[in-house]
């Protein structure tokens, strides 16, 4: 199946191109926006991301633990319990001490972009879907940005999430409104 035949498909279901299109060059414009911003304030958006990771532990954690409580019967109910103690132990570590937290995220951040990186310039290369090649350059950067990060984690940690959160936004809102545009092109052609 071609790539125009795929996207074509995809509109089959009632939702217009327009309407699609509106909400990709929407989002698109939102990643690059908050993208310039986190590379601006990269301070700032680190520990910003390690505080909103860690209020985020804090809540999941108080909710399994509440939960563990409703299915004392249940034979996995210590364990159940243990796991929502330890992320809210964790989350609340992270929100206290954020600067050591980005230490710690930094290295888990860079295997991220790593791994991200390779699916996404993997899967568009094989996909070849409208603005294919954008993609592949994102993935291809986010992978730069993993190793980058991966040599340099213990120093990098108070600034490079931010930046590098930053840069992958940004990429990726590019990516999203060169697809937009191929899809227009492509309904074009089609229609």
């Amino acid at each position: 199946m071609s790539s125009g035949a795929l996207t074509a498909s995809a509109f089959s279901g009632g939702e217009s191109t327009t309407n699609f299109r509106g909400w990709v060059i929407v989002a698109g414009i939102a990643s690059l926006v908050l993208g310039v911003a986190a590379v601006i304030y990269d301070n700032t958006a680190t520990i910003a991301s390690v505080v909103f990771f860690g209020w985020l532990l804090v809540f999941a954690g108080f909710m399994q633990t509440a939960h563990a409580f409703q299915v004392r019967t249940w034979s996995g109910f210590f364990l159940y319990l243990l796991d929502g103690i330890i992320r809210v132990t964790v989350g609340a570590l992270l929100v206290l001490y954020p600067g050591a937290g980005a230490q710690s995220i930094t290295l888990v951040l860079s295997v991220y972009f790593i791994v991200s990186g390779v699916f996404r310039a993997i899967g568009s290369g094989v996909l070849r879907f409208p603005g294919w090649g954008w993609s592949v350059t994102a993935g291809v950067v986010a992978m730069a940005l993993g190793l980058m990060l991966a040599t340099q984690w213990r120093t990098a940690g108070t600034w490079f999430i931010g930046f590098a959160v930053g840069i992958d936004l940004i990429l990726y809102g590019w990516a999203l409104l060169m697809f937009a545009a191929a899809v227009k092109k492509l309904s074009a052609a089609l229609g």
